[in-house]
């Protein structure tokens, strides 16, 4: 063959050779099809990366605990009330096993507990620490129901008075009393819930001694100057400087978070 004919068939070679290899890369510069990632910005204050996906992230704010039990509310019944009924799936107490709770069918119980009633280091009103729960049922006008089993230590609530009263009941007698919620309720010097740690102290002065519950809250105590109170205690739960709740009581369950924990 001749050699003009031979380089003209290694050319038309090399241009096919050539013309594979192109279609061949410009395949492999397609873009490829990917299921999509979570997205990424960029913090510039924090200097760090934030992914960004479908997960909904749930913030969960935990209220402020009390020692009262949820399901211990003082019954929603008008304070003015005449007489009394039972009206919850509470148990009515009457008596506390110490000899004391005959009660009179034929009694007519006139409330006592009202919104103008007052705290003190002794009790509430004329229900006052050391009473029978019947002494109490009369002293308050009202019957009580309990919170939780009948036993050396448990709750009751008063049936007619404004919202947020309990009482604990210990080995027969009252011996605290929490007040809660947004009750009307103030103590004899006119301190209550929504009052102002500054305004305590303004009220009670060097009275008062302090235990920080940590998170903001903190408990205001009360100690009474009288050797008669000495073992009396009122006691206010303050959040970042306003009353969230108060009790009263006889030492040491005045002081407890939960009275009647084992």
């Amino acid at each position: 063959m001749p050699f003009r004919q031979i380089f003209i068939v290694l050319l038309s070679l090399i241009a096919i050779v050539g013309a594979a290899l192109f279609v061949l890369s410009w395949g492999d510069d397609e873009p490829v099809d990917s299921a999509p990632g979570p997205a990424e910005t960029a913090d510039s204050t924090a200097g760090t990366i934030t992914t960004t996906s479908s997960t909904t992230t749930t913030t969960t704010i935990v209220p402020v605990t009390t020692s009262i039990p949820v399901a211990c509310g003082a019954a929603d019944t008008p304070a003015d009330s005449t007489t009394s009924t039972t009206t919850t799936a509470t148990t009515t107490v009457a008596g506390d096993g110490t000899g004391d709770e005959t009660a009179n069918p034929d009694e007519v119980l006139v409330p006592t507990l009202g919104t103008n009633s007052s705290l003190s280091t002794v009790g509430l009103d004329e229900v006052t620490f050391g009473l029978t729960v019947n002494q109490a049922r009369r002293a308050a006008g009202t019957e009580f129901n309990a919170c939780e089993p009948v036993s050396d230590c448990y709750r009751i609530i008063p049936e007619v008075a404004p919202e947020g009263i309990s009482f604990v009941v210990s080995n027969g007698t009252i011996e605290r009393v929490d007040i809660v919620g947004d009750s009307p309720i103030r103590t004899v010097s006119g301190a209550g819930i929504g009052t102002t740690a500054e305004r305590l102290d303004e009220l009670f002065g060097e009275r008062l001694e302090r235990v920080d519950l940590g998170g903001g809250a903190v408990d205001v105590i009360f100690v009474p100057v009288s050797e008669n109170d000495a073992q009396f205690r009122v006691a206010f739960t303050t959040v970042d400087g306003v009353v969230e709740t108060m009790r009263a009581g006889r030492l040491p369950l005045v002081l407890e978070d939960d009275p009647c924990a084992a």
